[in-house]
């Protein structure tokens, strides 16, 4: 594939990045679930282990909204013909074991993989295990996924 093939793939995965995002964004499962294929692999390393398949994930993202609000500060992202990179923090808002409100930030690392067709295969996201366990231990919450 020529460097101008390949940008245009990249711009490709830029525009599927564009719509995947406005289902996290928006919290809404079903967009999400639609962009992955059939045979998805969705790991957040976090200790648990993979989600494999479109409607487990379609349930994962409906239940992880229903118990966790956060919201997003977008990093660096990086695209090519069947990934991209995206660098982010997860922003929570709680309430300290004192009562005391507090913003928690955790930096997250996505790296997804795309099929020809367009559909994410693969999305693995690491997460900054110690930011995650400071915040919830600060707030009094388990930090076990479930």
């Amino acid at each position: 594939m020529s460097r101008a093939q390949l940008a245009e793939k990249s711009l490709d995965t830029e525009a599927l990045f564009e719509r995947y995002h406005v289902g996290w964004k928006t919290r809404n499962p079903d967009l999400i679930a639609s962009l992955h294929s059939e045979d998805t692999i969705f790991w957040v390393h976090d200790g648990a282990g993979p989600i494999n398949g479109r409607e487990p994930l379609r349930q994962y993202s409906a239940e992880l909204f229903a118990r966790a609000p956060f919201g997003f500060e977008e990093g660096r992202m990086f695209f090519g013909a069947d990934y991209w990179v995206m660098e982010w923090s997860m922003v929570m808002d709680l309430i300290d074991k004192a009562g005391k409100p507090f913003t928690a930030k955790v930096e997250m690392l996505d790296v997804v993989t795309v099929n020809p067709a367009g559909e994410v295969t693969r999305k693995d996201v690491y997460v900054n295990g110690t930011q995650r366990v400071d915040a919830l231990n600060r707030a009094g919450l388990s930090a076990s996924r479930n």
